[in-house]
């Protein structure tokens, strides 16, 4: 096939198959982003069909009623994490044979052993071998000895950052041409305006932190330098806002704080309109985390043009580039200097925000899709290729891809295919 498509190419739809497990697991980062990505790949591709395979409650979905998806229905139920692992592990390869499916992809780190076809697998991080003492001992155990297994297995893993791809390089001992690195994305609805919504919180003058209350997350060092910036600046009156819950999987995290007490609120999980107003809303969101794969929060308040403060740990600096304020999550002077910074100066905030809002338009779903797209092309056997990037593509799709660009390309119809 010629690298640039300059004559007809033959290519059979591709009948791709999705883990739809994390459709009915709580829905953290991972799962809203595994969530996005779908939406985006069903926006973007018409071609191929979709078989998804998930759990009953899905089935009033809307999202799901188009003509290139097919669902295959399980008795699985949100909540039910051990029975769900368990039909991920020893149904789900045989649902996925019957469908007949090209490719088998899971996009929320776990996917079946038992597998023998072509699967990809997205691993956002492996915090829990770089760090198992921020978990739970059974969440650790399992994942510690499933996840690299699954990674050598999968015909490609597909991962969110520079530092979780050398994570599973160093842990999984995969080769480097079996990994690919796709950014993550925000969704579309934080760039909305949200104007007309309003909710009557404590306070419009408050420090906001988006996340699960867990020990990488670095909480009680955020409630120590809150505490001093209120002590170091004794007249301002800014609130300290904790967007997030626990998760029972995750090592238990204490949330003491000395002094005032009464100006931390704790408002556990939120739907995405009122998350967006507090983004929006927020003097500042700090995101101290130890340890990431990604980073989503602080996308997500640049989106909302919220200044962010954040640390130079992991991926965080890959993510943020130069639109936040990067502290030492260990250093609790640092962090608290930083809120007053940004508190304190109006053109530094603003400085920050704008630059967030630039930072930002570099990340989309659509973009996420399309690169995930070529890599379904690529495990299928499809062996055109991006003149630009090297990846492998199909003919539809580059026309898709590149019509701006105003390039002259033939492509077989649909219904000349043989």
């Amino acid at each position: 096939m010629n690298a640039v498509f300059n004559r007809p190419v033959h290519i059979p739809a591709l009948r791709i198959g999705i883990n739809g497990r994390f459709l009915v697991a709580k829905q953290t980062g991972v799962q809203r982003a595994a969530y996005n990505l779908l939406i985006s790949l069903l926006e973007i591709d018409k071609q191929n069909t979709y078989i998804i395979f998930t759990g009953e409650e899905q089935s009033s979905n809307p999202a799901w009623k188009k003509p290139n998806v097919e669902m295959v229905y399980s008795n699985i139920k949100s909540g039910e994490n051990i029975k769900n692992h368990l039909w991920e592990q020893f149904i789900l390869p045989t649902l996925a044979l019957n469908a007949k499916v090209d490719l088998l992809h899971s996009p929320a780190n776990m996917a079946p052993l038992m597998f023998k076809g072509r699967s990809i697998v997205n691993i956002h991080d492996l915090c829990f071998i770089v760090n198992p003492q921020w978990y739970s001992f059974a969440f650790r155990s399992l994942y510690s000895l499933l996840i690299p297994k699954i990674a050598r297995s999968a015909s490609r893993v597909i991962t969110n950052s520079n530092n979780s791809r050398n994570d599973i390089f160093q842990y999984c001992g995969i080769d480097s041409n079996k990994v690919n690195l796709i950014y993550w994305a925000v969704d579309e609805s934080f760039r909305e305006d949200d104007s007309s919504f309003h909710a009557a919180l404590a306070s419009d003058d408050f420090i906001l932190y988006v996340g699960s209350l867990e020990p990488r997350k670095n909480i009680s060092n955020l409630i120590l330098a809150y505490e001093k910036f209120r002590e170091q600046h004794p007249s301002t009156r800014t609130k300290l806002c904790l967007i997030g819950g626990e998760n029972p999987l995750f090592a238990a995290v204490k949330l003491e704080a000395k002094r005032f007490k009464d100006d931390i609120f704790l408002l556990g999980y939120v739907d995405e309109t009122l998350l967006r107003y507090c983004y929006r809303k927020a003097r500042c969101v700090v995101y101290p985390s130890l340890y990431e794969g990604f980073g989503l929060p602080p996308l997500e308040a640049m989106a909302c043009g919220a200044p962010v403060i954040t640390s130079c740990t992991s991926s965080l600096p890959e993510v943020v580039g130069k639109a936040a304020l990067l502290v030492n999550p260990l250093d609790i002077n640092q962090i608290a200097d930083a809120m007053y910074q940004v508190i304190s100066d109006p053109k530094l905030a603003e400085r920050l925000s704008q630059l967030g809002l630039e930072r930002v338009k570099q990340f989309s779903w659509s973009t996420v899709a399309r690169h995930t797209l070529s890599i379904y092309y690529e495990v299928a056997g499809v062996t055109g290729r991006d003149e630009k990037t090297g990846q492998a593509i199909s003919p539809s799709l580059w026309k898709y891809w590149k019509q701006k660009e105003q390039k002259s390309i033939k492509v077989v119809p649909k219904n000349a295919r043989s």
